[in-house]
């Protein structure tokens, strides 16, 4: 069979997103909550209590609210929490280059009167938002960039290491891919599933098939139903002349999550199977 290579290395905006939104809860947790503000604009200027908490809350239901209520925010004399928020929401709306950069911006920044938001760790942590964002775009040189900074803030950061990974994939440098990957997992055994997958899809690149089922089956092992797991270890399955194995993986992908990235690929790679069922 003459499959396709698609851009499996690369994140979805959903994945990104749903990645950031995760990691921002630091902020939002160290925010006092507030009553999340209905409607858009700004009213109440510079005597509003602005709160990342509140301003947090609004981007996944309702974004372009965000984008408002950020930008009040900051014309309210907002910093580093506001822009923080601002960028997010941009990232739900659509503008995914502008909301890269703004994070991307944001890690390189200085301490200012915000010095609680400056520290290594969660300018690293931004780092790695911006460099999900630039994957989310297609721009891995940038995501590469991004994560590569953070890492000289926090070296040993399980998620930078993961984008840095991810970024590698996307430029075809699976051989430093790997390498940076065996070198966390030989420090953290229990990481991320994600770190085994991404692995898996490095040795699936090199052509070490067997090695590749081993990560992948590891990923599984600690997360059964990881779509992206179940994804990688079809393809690796379909290499190993293992159709049926291959077909079952893909179809359990669209079972578990059929309106997702992996789901849209399982999909495509089911209807290349039945084109040519014939075919090894």
């Amino acid at each position: 069979m003459c499959r396709r290579l698609l851009p499996r290395s690369t994140l979805s905006l959903s994945l990104a997103i749903k990645g950031i939104m995760a990691g921002t809860a630091l902020f939002a947790q160290a925010s006092s909550a507030l009553a999340v503000p209905r409607g858009h604009g700004g009213a109440g200027g510079k005597n509003r209590n602005w709160s990342m908490a509140a301003c947090m809350a609004m981007v996944g239901e309702d974004p372009f609210g965000a984008r408002d209520y950020a930008q009040d925010w900051l014309g309210g004399g907002g910093g580093r929490d506001a822009r923080h928020c601002h960028a997010l929401a941009l990232l739900n709306v659509g503008e995914e280059d502008t909301a890269a950069q703004e994070l991307d911006d944001l890690a390189h920044a200085p301490a200012d009167s915000h010095a609680e938001l400056a520290t290594p760790a969660l300018r690293g942590m931004l780092a790695e938002e911006a460099a999900q964002a630039w994957l989310s775009v297609g721009q891995a040189g940038r995501a590469l960039a991004s994560a590569e900074y953070g890492l000289t803030l926090t070296p040993q950061d399980e998620t930078l290491l993961i984008a840095r990974a991810r970024a590698l994939l996307a430029q075809n440098q699976a051989e430093k891919a790997a390498a940076g990957l065996l070198a966390l997992l030989a420090h953290a055994p229990n990481a991320d599933p994600r770190a085994y997958v991404l692995l898996a899809s490095a040795q699936r690149q090199l052509g070490q098939l067997d090695a590749a089922l081993q990560s992948v089956s590891h990923a599984l092992e600690i997360e059964p139903n990881n779509p992206a797991a179940l994804l990688e270890r079809g393809i690796i399955r379909e290499r190993k002349a293992d159709p049926v194995g291959a077909r079952k993986d893909w179809q359990q992908v669209l079972d578990l999550a059929p309106d997702s990235h992996e789901g849209d690929l399982a999909r495509q790679d089911l209807a290349v199977m039945a084109a040519d069922p014939d075919s090894p």
